[in-house]
C-alpha cells in the first residue's frame, strides 16, 4: 500500500491537530503501508510527514516520500501539479479536511485520486463540537483483497 495523506492547513476546532494525528497513527499503526506520500504543506501534510517518522518511515530510503511544489501557486509547475504526483503515486488516499476550510486542494486531490481508482477515505474535522477519537474500523482507506 502506497498511503498518501493530505488535508487542510489550517483549523478551526482547536483540538484537531490532536484528532488528526490520532487519525493518522492509527491509520498508520492498522494497515502499514509500505510508503506514506505527503504533499509538504502546513497542517496536515506536515503531521502525516511528523506521525509517520515516528514510525520509523523516513525520506532517505524511500519510504516517505514528501511532494513539493515548484512554485507557490496552482498552476503551471504549483499545487496542482504536486497533487497530480501525488495521485499518481499513491494506491490509497486519506484526506482529512477542515469543515470551515475556505480552500479545496485537498478536496481537488481526493476528487482526482477517485478518479483514477484509487481508494480514498474522507474525514471532516469540524469547526467545533465534540470530536470522537478515531477508531480502527472505518478510518482510513479500504484496503484491496488480498492485503
Amino acid at each position: 500500500m502506497r498511503l498518501a495523506i493530505v488535508g487542510s492547513t489550517r483549523f478551526a476546532h482547536p483540538d484537531a491537530r490532536r484528532y488528526a494525528t490520532a487519525l493518522i497513527d492509527a491509520t498508520l499503526a492498522r494497515h502499514r503501508p509500505e510508503v506514506v506520500i505527503s504533499g509538504g504543506a502546513a497542517g496536515i501534510d506536515t503531521w502525516a510527514a511528523d506521525v509517520a517518522a515516528r514510525h520509523g518511515y523516513r525520506q532517505d530510503d524511500g519510504c516517505l516520500v514528501v511532494y513539493l511544489p515548484a512554485n507557490r501557486r496552482w498552476a503551471p509547475d504549483g499545487f496542482r501539479d504536486r497533487n497530480l504526483k501525488i495521485v499518481a503515486d499513491c494506491s490509497h488516499l486519506l484526506a482529512i479536511r477542515c469543515a470551515a476550510a475556505r480552500t479545496y486542494g485537498s478536496g481537488w486531490t481526493a476528487d482526482r485520486a477517485e478518479q483514477a481508482g484509487r481508494q480514498v477515505a474522507r474525514r471532516i474535522v469540524p469547526a467545533a463540537g465534540p470530536l470522537t477519537p478515531p477508531s480502527g474500523a472505518g478510518a482510513t482507506p479500504a484496503a484491496p483483497a488480498g492485503t
